[in-house]
C-alpha cells in the first residue's frame, strides 16, 4: 500500500435506527405551520418560549462573562508585569548581573500587580533570582538559586522556543500550585537574554468562583480542558489542603458528583448558538431520576471555553439545579401541546420541501466520508447557500477541513496509513521490539546558516528533509522527528519488516544519490551544498505512544536510539570530507548481504558507552530501488 494512498478506517456495522433528513425538516416545518396558524395561541407559546430562553441565556452570558472577565483581569496584572519589565530590560533601566537594580524593577512589577505571587528573572543557565510576598503580603527578596526541579526545567526549556509572551504549564511547589507567565528579556532584536517571569497561584482563582458563585447564587469553577479542576469554591476554603482538595485534581475525584459527571452533560445547542455568546448550556443528569429539566438529580451547567492561559483552553462556567427553571418550562412545554394536532396540515409539505433541501445534506455526507477516510486531497469545499442553517453548515465543514489539512501537515499519514493497515488490536500499545534506527545531520549547518537569513534557511531544510522523508517512506520506513538539522527515523515498526536493517541501508544510499543530484544542482544555482552524516544501528527499543494524557507521540526509546545517534556523530571523525557518509554497527552489517558493500573502520568507543564496538562504512548498494517489505517477520 502506497503510502499517499487515502487510510481506509475499519468502520463496525452501524446498526442504530437513523432517521432520514427529510423527516426530520418534515417535523421542523409542521411545527412552524403550527405557529403560523395557531393564532393567539400560537403567539402566547412563542412569547413564553422566546422569553424564557432569552432570560436563561442572558443571564448565562452575564454569568459567563463575568467569570471571563474576572478572570482575565486577574491574569492581564501578571501580563502587564512582565511585559513592563522586559521594556524596562530593553531601554537599559537595569542589568540582569545587577542584583540590586533588578530586584528593585522586579519588586516594582510586583507591587503593580497584587494578584501575581512571585516575580523572578531566569537567565539561560537555569539561574534564577527574584521576589516574592511572605505570608503578611510583604515583598521580600528572593535568594538566586539554579534551578534542579524538573519540572521547571521543562517549562524553561518550552519558553526557550517561544519569542513572545507565554503562559506555561503549571508549576507546582511547597507553597502551592502556580500558573506563571514570561516574556524574553532581549535588547535590539538580539537573542533572550533571559525571562521575566510572574507567577500566579491558582487559588487566587478559586476566590474568584467563590465570589460569582456567591453573587449569582450558582456554583462556579474553573477547569483545565474538561477533565482537571483549577479553581472551585472549595479550593478557596482556608482548609482545603487539610481535606485532601488540590487543583488540577480529576473530576471523577474531586468529591463534587455535579463536575464528576460533566463529561456525560447533554448539550443544549440552543443557546451557545442564538442566545448566549459562545456559552455552552447543557443537562447533568445523576443517578435515574426522570429525565426532565425539574428532577432533583438535574443540574444546568453553563460553560465557555477560553484559550491563552495554558497549553490547552480552560473551560469557565458555572452550575445550579434544574428545578430553579421548571415553572416556566412546564408552562412553555404545556402550551406547546396545544399545537401538535396541526402537525399533519404541514406533513406532506413538509416532505416535499424536505427531498428538496436534502440534496445538499447528502452532498455534506459524502464529503464527511471522505474526512473520515482521511481523504483529505479529494474533499471539496462545499458550496454556499441560501438557507441560513445549510450555509452556516457549509462555513463550519469549510473552515474544519482547512483545518483538518493544515493539522494533517503534523501527522505523518503514511504513519496513519501502517498503523490501520495492521489491523491488530493495541498495536499502538509500548512493547519491546527490534527495529533499525536511523540518524540524519548535516555537517557544520551552524555556519551555513549564519550566512544565510531565516526564511532562507527554513525554506533550504525543508527542501532537505523532503528528500530524507521520500526516501524513508520509499523504504518502509517510520520517520519520528526532526531534530534542529537532523532527522532521526526508524524500520521494523509499526509494520514487521523482515529485512528492516536492509531497508534503512538502502534508504540511506537512495538519500546519498539524491543528495548528491541535489548538491549539484544547488552548485548550478548557487545554493548552499550539505554534506551529510547518516548513523544506522540495529537493536531492541520500546515503540508505541508514549507522552502525556494530553500529548502522545508514537514513538521509540532505548540504547538503540543512542547507538545510531553516536554513530552519526563519529562520521566526522571517519571520513570528514565526505559529501554522504554512511557509518553502520556491526549488528547492522551482519543483516546485509552481498548487495551491499560494508567497508570495515576498525573498532571505535562511542560517547557515553564503555566498550569499543565494529563500526562498517556503507559503500556500493545494488538495487536501491528493491524495497524488500514483507508481511510479519
Amino acid at each position: 500500500m502506497d503510502s499517499n494512498e487515502p487510510v481506509r478506517f475499519v468502520r463496525p456495522a452501524d446498526r442504530r435506527h437513523r432517521i432520514p433528513v427529510a423527516v426530520i425538516i418534515a417535523v421542523s416545518f409542521a411545527t412552524l405551520v403550527l405557529l403560523s396558524v395557531g393564532g393567539v395561541l400560537a403567539l402566547t407559546v412563542g412569547a413564553n418560549v422566546r422569553n424564557t430562553l432569552d432570560l436563561l441565556g442572558g443571564q448565562t452570558t452575564l454569568l459567563v462573562d463575568a467569570m471571563e472577565d474576572s478572570l482575565r483581569s486577574e491574569m492581564a496584572q501578571a501580563e502587564s508585569a512582565v511585559t513592563g519589565v522586559s521594556q524596562l530590560y530593553a531601554q537599559s533601566e537595569f542589568q540582569i548581573d545587577d542584583s540590586e537594580a533588578m530586584s528593585a524593577a522586579l519588586a516594582g512589577a510586583l507591587s503593580a500587580a497584587p494578584q501575581a505571587t512571585a516575580m523572578m528573572i531566569c537567565t539561560p543557565d537555569m539561574t534564577c533570582r527574584g521576589v516574592a510576598r511572605d505570608t503578611d503580603g510583604r515583598i521580600v527578596l528572593m535568594p538566586p538559586t539554579v534551578e534542579k526541579s524538573a519540572q521547571v526545567l521543562a517549562a524553561l526549556a518550552e519558553r526557550r522556543h517561544y519569542n513572545r509572551l507565554l503562559w506555561g504549564s503549571f508549576v507546582a511547589n511547597e507553597h502551592g500550585l502556580f500558573a506563571n507567565v514570561s516574556m524574553p528579556l532581549s535588547r535590539g532584536g538580539g537573542a533572550p537574554q533571559g525571562w521575566a517571569i510572574a507567577a500566579v497561584e491558582l487559588k487566587r482563582l478559586s476566590e474568584i468562583a467563590r465570589d460569582l458563585s456567591k453573587r449569582f447564587g450558582t456554583h462556579a469553577f474553573i477547569l483545565d480542558g474538561e477533565d482537571r479542576v483549577i479553581a472551585d469554591e472549595r479550593l478557596a476554603e482556608p482548609d482545603a489542603r487539610s481535606k485532601g482538595l488540590a487543583p488540577l485534581t480529576p473530576l471523577a475525584a474531586f468529591g463534587d458528583p455535579v463536575l464528576a459527571a460533566y463529561s456525560s452533560r447533554k448539550v443544549d445547542n440552543e443557546f451557545g448558538g442564538r442566545r448566549a455568546r459562545n456559552v455552552e448550556f447543557a443537562e447533568i443528569k445523576l443517578g435515574d431520576g426522570e429525565d426532565d429539566w425539574w428532577d432533583e438529580n438535574s443540574y444546568v451547567a453553563m460553560s465557555r471555553k477560553i484559550t491563552g492561559f495554558g497549553e490547552q483552553p480552560w473551560t469557565i462556567g458555572a452550575y445550579f439545579r434544574g428545578s430553579q427553571i421548571s415553572g416556566e418550562i412546564e408552562r412553555v412545554i404545556g402550551s406547546a401541546m396545544l399545537g401538535l394536532a396541526a402537525m399533519v396540515v404541514a406533513v406532506l409539505v413538509a416532505i416535499l420541501l424536505g427531498k428538496r433541501l436534502s440534496r445538499p445534506v447528502q452532498a455534506i455526507a459524502g464529503q464527511a466520508k471522505r474526512i473520515a477516510d482521511f481523504d483529505l486531497d479529494d474533499v471539496t469545499p462545499l458550496p454556499r447557500s441560501r438557507i441560513k442553517e445549510l450555509d452556516e453548515h457549509a462555513s463550519a465543514f469549510n473552515a474544519m477541513l482547512v483545518g483538518l489539512r493544515a493539522f494533517s501537515t503534523y501527522i505523518p499519514r503514511s504513519l496513519v496509513a501502517k498503523l490501520v493497515r495492521t489491523g491488530e488490536i493495541g498495536i499502538a500499545e509500548p512493547r519491546e521490539t527490534i527495529v533499525t534506527v536511523m540518524f540524519t545531520d548535516i555537517a557544520d549547518f551552524t555556519s551555513l546558516s549564519e550566512q544565510m537569513d531565516a526564511a532562507e534557511s527554513a525554506r533550504l531544510l525543508n527542501r532537505h528533509f523532503a528528500i530524507l522523508c521520500r526516501a524513508v517512506d520509499a523504504h518502509g520506513g517510520t520517520v519520528d522527528k526532526f531534530l534542529g538539522d537532523g532527522m532521526m527515523a526508524f524500520f521494523g515498526a509499526p509494520d514487521r519488516l523482515k529485512g528492516h536493517a536492509a531497508a534503512a541501508v538502502r534508504a540511506a544510499a537512495q538519500i546519498r544519490e539524491d543528495l548528491a543530484a541535489d548538491n549539484r544542482t544547488a552548485e548550478a544555482e548557487g545554493r548552499a551544498v550539505f554534506r551529510v552524516r547518516i548513523g544506522i544501528h540495529t537493536g531492541p527499543v520500546i515503540v508505541g505512544n508514549i507522552g502525556a494524557s494530553d500529548r502522545v507521540n508514537y514513538t521509540i526509546i532505548g540504547d538503540t536510539v543512542n547507538v545510531s545517534q553516536r554513530l552519526q556523530g563519529l562520521g566526522k571523525v571517519i571520513a570528514p570530507d565526505a559529501a554522504t557518509i554512511i557509518a553502520v554497527s556491526a549488528e547492522t552489517a551482519a543483516r546485509l548481504d552481498g548487495r551491499f558493500e560494508t567497508i570495515p573502520s576498525g573498532r571505535h568507543r562511542l560517547r557515553g558507552r564503555g566498550e569499543a564496538i565494529d563500526v562498517y562504512v556503507i559503500g556500493e548498494v545494488a538495487d536501491i530501488s528493491d524495497q524488500q517489505q514483507a508481511g510479519a517477520a
